[in-house]
């Protein structure tokens, strides 16, 4: 009889896989940057002092070996990652991840419809983050001006005038944090944590807070912790990874899709100033209270179709 095949750090304390996940996240990480740094400069032929001042130099070159970098890069930091810690784990590539073979299709619809409602309250927490002073002026003048360097950098490479460019911006931007971010925030961060805790609950808010921190936008952090609570608690009731890919897939693609029409210009409102104070508060209320209503229903539908499985789609693991 052929004996079950395990990963070699299998049986571990849930602390230390914590530790291991964390670090081999951003030591892979490390190295596929350089990677994709090299990658860029050859299939470009631009030097790597080009790709580190993007918003000064934003030849089409540039800006194309900068997208080659951010894919090469996310791709290994989340998606190989992932899957060789899975592999360490358990012996299989995608053996740790509670894939699931059947997904519930009113759910997903459920879900898509959740993350466009949230957004008004998304843009609010975003403009009460932007809002917010720290203590010491230096350390305020230095985060203020990285948040404003990022997001020049993230406006550059968000434009897309072509239908082939919007496409490449949905798999950099859309899809692979949908799919890599997914895999090592909830599926290894917050189970480690919840195994180490005990407690699911405390596992989505601590891996809420490490998923906003990780993204190294101090005045972005409120919107996206809220984010990872939605996209914690679908994979605590949903118990398999697709829902918050999907989820975030949504959240994601949703502001590539905006941008790109705004300018075309065939969108006439900036996606963050909807439930901002420019707009009625109430949104931003309408917002909350909606997204909470239908989480309580989603929760039941998850419940419900756990003891009598319903309308589902078919999806194989990857397995």
């Amino acid at each position: 009889m052929n004996e079950e095949r395990k990963g070699i750090m299998s049986g571990q304390h849930p602390a230390a896989l914590f530790v291991f996940s964390s670090l081999g996240v951003i030591v892979i990480g490390f190295v596929f940057q350089i990677l994709g740094m090299l990658l860029a400069s050859l299939f470009f032929d631009v030097s790597i002092f080009d790709l580190s001042d993007l918003t000064s130099n934003a030849r089409n070159e540039v800006v194309g070996a900068m997208k080659l970098l951010q894919i090469v890069g996310a791709l290994g930091t989340f998606v190989f990652s992932s899957f060789l810690l899975s592999f360490l784990y358990t012996g299989k590539w995608t053996g740790f991840f509670p894939f699931g073979k059947k997904l519930n299709l009113p759910a997903l619809l459920l879900l898509v419809i959740i993350m466009i409602t949230a957004l008004p309250f998304v843009n609010m927490l975003t403009e009460l983050n932007m809002n917010f002073k720290l203590p010491f002026d230096k350390i305020e003048n230095y985060l203020r001006n990285l948040e404003d360097q990022t997001e020049s950098l993230m406006m550059v490479m968000i434009q897309a005038d072509t239908i082939g460019a919007l496409m490449v911006n949905l798999f950099m931007i859309a899809l692979i944090p949908a799919i890599g971010e997914e895999l090592v925030f909830r599926g290894l961060i917050q189970k480690h944590l919840s195994d180490l805790f005990r407690n699911p609950h405390i596992g989505v808010l601590l891996a809420s807070v490490i998923f906003s921190l990780a993204h190294f936008q101090v005045y972005s952090f409120l919107p996206r912790f809220f984010l990872g609570i939605i996209l914690g608690y679908t994979f605590v009731y949903g118990k398999s990874i697709w829902y918050p890919m999907v989820a975030h897939l949504v959240n994601n693609g949703f502001g590539v899709l905006f941008y790109y029409f705004y300018n075309q210009g065939k969108a006439n409102e900036s996606l963050e100033e909807i439930g901002t104070p420019s707009m009625l508060p109430m949104a931003a209320l309408a917002s909350i209270l909606l997204v909470a209503g239908m989480m309580f229903v989603w929760v039941k539908m998850m419940k419900a179709n756990q003891i009598h499985p319903g309308v589902q789609v078919e999806k194989d693991s990857p397995d």
